[in-house]
């Protein structure tokens, strides 16, 4: 790989970041419908003397970790830093409204607003939890700053005090796993990750700080699973190939307001 200091072209630097994110051309055009194969190849052949906001908007937001202003203007790394100290993880707060009864369902519905199921499941900071498969929806949630949030659900144990404490909400929004380069998810924010047992096949469910492990080979099978109370809690694998689900925490509820 050409050392950072030399990149001195956006094309240089954007393939820097493919390269540092596993990705071909293929993985790319086949990943992100906005980028076509066309796109990709007049690129590479050279034919497209750089790389267009039209191929760098949809990348970026699809590899969250890619570092845009790295790709534009050389400053800062390929892709963007992990939270070293977990005090720096800042999870927005949300003033939420529970919808408990179906008068105030209905009552919602009519005002248009949008709302987020919570289910029945918990998720276990720092304890094994088992989570239904069925995710019985309990109550509606109104959040009326998270516009895609998805579900809402309840953390249990104190694995990541002080910024989400036992039995707090949060709002979740569903992640897709990029199943051919699992590496390529935001690493440094906090998951609710879901993971089926081997052996037993239940389902547990962890919210965690997502990290890499920085050796390739291990990296390609392992998370590493980070409590920011880590004090009282040690890092713990989570194989990627039993994860079932993934959802990145956008909000933490902190206020229980019925309509």
């Amino acid at each position: 790989m050409i050392p950072s200091r030399t990149m001195e072209t956006i094309k240089d630097r954007f393939y820097a970041v493919m390269e540092k994110l596993g990705l071909n051309d293929y993985k790319v055009y086949t990943t992100i419908p906005s980028i076509t194969k066309n796109m990709m190849s007049k690129l590479r052949t050279g034919e497209t003397g750089e790389v267009s906001t039209k191929i760098i908007a949809p990348f970026c937001s699809y590899y969250e970790n890619a570092n845009p202003e790295y790709i534009l203007t050389g400053r800062g790394t390929p892709l963007k830093e992990e939270n070293a100290l977990s005090e720096t993880i800042n999870i927005p707060a949300s003033n939420g409204i529970a919808v408990t009864s179906e008068k105030e369902y209905k009552e919602a519905m009519e005002k248009g607003f949008h709302l987020l199921p919570e289910v029945t499941f918990k998720f276990a900071a720092g304890q094994a939890e088992l989570i239904s498969k069925t995710e019985d929806i309990t109550r509606y949630w109104y959040l009326p700053d998270c516009k895609d949030c998805e579900g809402v659900a309840q953390i249990v144990g104190n694995s990541m005090t002080p910024a989400l404490p036992a039995g707090c909400w949060v709002a979740l929004k569903k992640y897709t796993l990029p199943r051919n380069n699992p590496n390529a998810i935001p690493f440094g924010n906090i998951f609710g990750v879901v993971v089926e047992d081997e052996i037993t096949g239940d389902y547990h469910g962890h919210i965690k700080v997502i990290r890499r492990y920085k050796d390739q080979e291990v990296s390609r099978k392992y998370w590493i699973a980070h409590s920011i109370n880590e004090k009282e809690f040690d890092d713990f694998d989570i194989e990627i190939a039993q994860v079932r689900s993934l959802w990145i925490v956008k909000q933490h509820i902190v206020s229980d307001i019925l309509l």
